[in-house]
């Protein structure tokens, strides 16, 4: 880590050299707009003065409704890694003259894993006696929850809908939109029932590395807790999507309908299935007291990478219940042609109910020496953009046009299906169910390995087949009925504790 006074010092000469080299005061760009831009203005904005809440137990689920807005230009930051080994890097991208972009490295401290940016924001409840009541600092993850300010905003934002996805992900866009604001998030104090005002500020730290004045970073907001109506405090009573990914909020798209049959696609229109290493892992018994069994269940990603998307058709043939699948390569925003690759088959099972590309992984538990112990049932897959994990490769789309499976995947009585996964994103699935997740109840303890292979049986054309293994170290203990699993952080990275960049 760096000395972060030494850094902040360096960051804000590296900012004032810019606007000045710009002919912009230092600290301040040009609020109009327009391409000489060179640093977006950034303020706090309240969506309303009042507002009551609703307490649940003795706490308080608290969004203020105070947006960071940037005004000028947009608000940018590249986070990456270059690789597990390595931590997070922040880049803030600018617009100079002619709308050039400026890259301009930030400190270490700038980044909270990948949450957001690091102490942020800080929330001060008051009560009427001008007590602290409950006080909050966080960081802020400028792609939550953002909305157009005014109407003279651009009518889209091109940034990424989350900060943080897959324990693993490799980079991403933080950013607001020139004209749009993003909430602040929420926390869950203690509080009475009553009248409280409620401060804002974005931090002095980050005051003196944007060049921002007290006034323009701080908002005030007047709150009445009250007792609940009959719903949640994590659903309102207003219809909410409860699923971790949005449901769908647009359509694939449209193939031509001739399409060539290419024997050997340019590697311009291959994309690169790779899978991260898996995580979420944990240890339940399922079944009644005399059958129950213990099972390992587990996470897993695979994303796709390489030069274009991936896109599976599937198409129904004589009424049979399997549909044969199609490989289709795009190049330069078009279809250039297509291969047989693979069936999808319609799983009707709980959960599902959705057609799955039926060779897209495999999942198999390790010995220690690396042999085959266990294998998963599971393999089939409804391909969907479902996490971001490295949205700052080349032509990596930044908002799919849906992400989640939520009507991608066809209904049972569906002709056809296309499911596609765009360059930097990649699909989640918890392997939870008896017949997917590992039984272990008869297996000894040591030292495992799962093991997660993308493209197993090599039907899709892809740029690169030396990607397609993940391997996760596990540590089996415990006794039948109470066993344990153990499993080592990876370079540092320990989603099952929390843990890591």
């Amino acid at each position: 880590m760096k000395n972060s006074r030494w850094a902040l010092r360096s960051a804000i000469a590296t900012a004032a050299g810019l606007a000045v080299a710009a002919g912009l005061p230092a600290g301040l760009a040009s609020a109009q707009g327009n391409s000489s831009d060179v640093a977006p203005m950034v303020k706090l904005v309240v969506a309303q003065k009042s507002i009551n809440v609703p307490r649940f137990g003795r706490r308080v689920f608290l969004d203020p409704g105070v947006y960071v807005t940037a005004v000028g230009s947009a608000l940018q930051f590249n986070v990456r890694r270059a690789s597990y080994a390595k931590p997070l890097t922040n880049t803030q991208i600018l617009r100079g003259p002619g709308g050039a972009p400026i890259r301009r490295p930030l400190p270490d401290w700038t980044v909270q894993s990948w949450q957001g940016l690091h102490r942020f924001i800080r929330i001060t409840v008051r009560n009427t006696a001008g007590k602290i009541v409950a006080s909050h600092v966080g960081p802020f993850c400028p792609n939550s929850v953002a909305q157009r300010s005014n109407p003279n905003a651009p009518a889209r934002s091109p940034f990424p809908k989350e900060c943080q996805s897959d324990p693993f992900e490799l980079s991403n866009a933080w950013g607001i939109q020139r004209g749009w604001g993003a909430d602040v998030a929420a926390f869950a104090p203690r509080l009475r029932l009553g009248k409280y005002t409620v401060t804002v500020n974005i931090t002095r730290t980050w005051q003196r590395f944007l060049h921002l004045t007290p006034r323009i970073s701080t908002a005030l907001v007047k709150i009445k807790v009250v007792k609940p109506s009959n719903c949640g405090p994590f659903q309102p009573c207003a219809a909410r999507q409860s699923s971790r990914h949005p449901a769908s909020h647009g359509t694939l798209p449209r193939l031509p309908a001739n399409v060539p049959t290419l024997s050997s696609p340019p590697a311009a229109s291959l994309p690169d299935l790779v899978p991260l290493p898996s995580w979420g892992i944990n240890v339940f018994r399922f079944g009644r007291t005399t059958t129950a069994k213990d099972v390992l269940v587990f996470g897993a990603t695979v994303w796709s990478g390489g030069h274009s998307r991936l896109d599976v058709e599937g198409f129904r043939s004589n009424g049979s219940p399997i549909m044969k699948a199609y490989q289709y390569f795009w190049k330069n925003g078009r279809v250039i042609g297509r291969v047989r690759a693979g069936t999808m088959g319609f799983s009707d099972k709980p959960g599902h109910t959705h057609w799955h590309f039926e060779q897209f992984a495999q999942y198999r538990l390790l010995s220690k020496s690396k042999t085959n112990v266990l294998l998963s049932h599971k393999v089939g897959f409804c391909i969907a953009p479902t996490d971001p994990v490295s949205l700052l490769l080349p032509h990596a789309l930044w908002q799919p046009s849906f992400t989640g499976f939520f009507g991608a995947c066809g209904s049972q009585t569906a002709l056809s299906v296309q499911e596609m996964m765009p360059i930097g994103w990649g699909d989640t699935y918890f392997q939870f169910l008896p017949g997917q997740s590992f039984d272990i109840t008869n297996l000894p303890n040591g030292t495992y390995y799962i093991e997660i292979i993308a493209n197993p049986d090599k039907v899709l054309h892809e740029s690169n087949f030396r990607n397609d293994v993940s391997l996760r170290k596990i540590i089996l203990g415990g006794t039948m009925g109470h066993r344990t699993v153990k499993v080592p952080a990876l370079h540092g990275i320990d989603p099952e504790h929390m843990t890591g960049p």
